[in-house]
């Protein structure tokens, strides 16, 4: 009996098909990619690295930025919130202002969640409004 596969791996696989012209990740085990892919590649979350931000623009998956502010919790427990309760791929990343400044924000890879952020204002709201199944 086959193990089934991640969530990752399913991921991981329809972005690689995807990307239509000669890449790295079409030579490296899956295996290999899901890490390169990943923050975390054998736990859970779904929190993408810069290479794998690069992956997702080669395969034309659209993207929704919403501010990343710090909010009154660390930012440890933040990122662990992330981890456990968002189901889609996302990125956090800082970009440069025009005014010289820097500010944080996060990609979502999914509308629904998007459109969810933006109802509730933040991410730390949507966060908050989640609820966990154990």
């Amino acid at each position: 009996m086959s193990n089934p596969k991640s969530i990752k791996q399913q991921i991981t696989e329809a972005i690689l098909s995807e990307i239509h012209h000669p890449s790295i990740y079409h030579e490296l085990p899956i295996d290999q990619v899901i890490f390169k892919l990943w923050f975390t590649g054998r736990q859970e979350g779904l929190r993408l690295t810069d290479e794998g931000v690069v992956a997702f623009e080669l395969a034309n998956i659209e993207y929704y930025d919403h501010d990343f502010r710090q909010d009154k919790k660390s930012y440890y427990i933040v990122l662990a919130e992330l981890t456990r309760k968002l189901k889609c791929p996302y990125y956090l990343g800082v970009k440069k202002l025009d005014n010289g400044n820097k500010s944080a924000y996060i990609r979502l890879y999914d509308s629904k969640t998007s459109m969810l952020v933006k109802l509730y204002g933040t991410i730390h709201e949507y966060l908050d409004s989640v609820k966990e199944r154990r």
